[in-house]
């Protein structure tokens, strides 16, 4: 119970333009768009992450991409699943826009991995298997799930990063949600295709092994990606 309100009544602190600015001083930008900065890496290494409502008439006005943001992480955190470690939730000063301060997860995402240390990665892949069945037997479907949002940490297990949109179930996920999980995890296919047909094999067996999925669903898993 105490978890759940957690979940609804994480404070929001006010974040003027004033102070915005002079906890932007001497960060550096991570990711910005034509609105401005989206992702900042103050100078303690902590991460400042701003959500800008785009339309009027939006949920998040009611419920912001922060408090989402938090909640998630609370959750991730309660069901034994490595994430970042949340400080604080802002509003800001134009109305509906939000922002999170939070401590990152240390480790490199997959992409990084495929792209400079291939070499780890690939010894990961029946670790990875037994990650992403961790994830569905315990109901969370994470929305933005690609290589981009998951980390290989120094321990060599997995943490999820970027949690905003994500749903999480009281029971495992089904089948069809299990197979909609992989097709967003197969978004940027270069990067399975770098790894090669023998990975996804190998990591998807871990999965089928570790998932007490039906026997029709584990048909319908290993003919995904033919």
């Amino acid at each position: 119970m105490i978890a759940f309100l957690k979940d609804f009544y994480f404070p929001s602190q006010l974040l003027t333009d004033n102070d915005f600015n002079k906890m932007c001083v001497g960060g550096k930008v991570l990711e910005q768009d034509e609105r401005g900065v989206k992702v900042i890496q103050l100078t303690n290494g902590d991460i400042l992450k701003i959500f800008r409502v785009r339309r009027w008439f939006s949920g998040a006005r009611v419920y912001s991409h922060a408090r989402r943001f938090c909640r998630n992480a609370l959750r991730l955190k309660l069901l034994d699943i490595p994430t970042v470690n949340v400080k604080s939730l802002f509003h800001l000063e134009k109305s509906g826009h939000s922002a999170v301060l939070y401590q990152p997860l240390a480790g490199e995402t997959f992409r990084h991995l495929i792209r400079h240390d291939l070499g780890r990665i690939q010894r990961a892949n029946i670790t990875f298997g037994l990650f992403l069945a961790d994830l569905h037997k315990k109901g969370i479907h994470f929305h933005s799930l690609h290589t981009g949002n998951i980390l290989l940490l120094p321990n060599n297990q997995f943490g999820l990063i970027d949690i905003s949109d994500m749903t999480i179930y009281p029971w495992s996920l089904g089948c069809s949600t299990r197979i909609r999980s992989f097709k967003r995890l197969c978004k940027y296919q270069t990067d399975f295709e770098v790894l090669g047909k023998m990975y996804w094999k190998t990591m998807m067996q871990a999965y089928i092994n570790a998932s007490n999925c039906s026997y029709a669903c584990v048909n319908k898993l290993l003919g995904f990606r033919g």
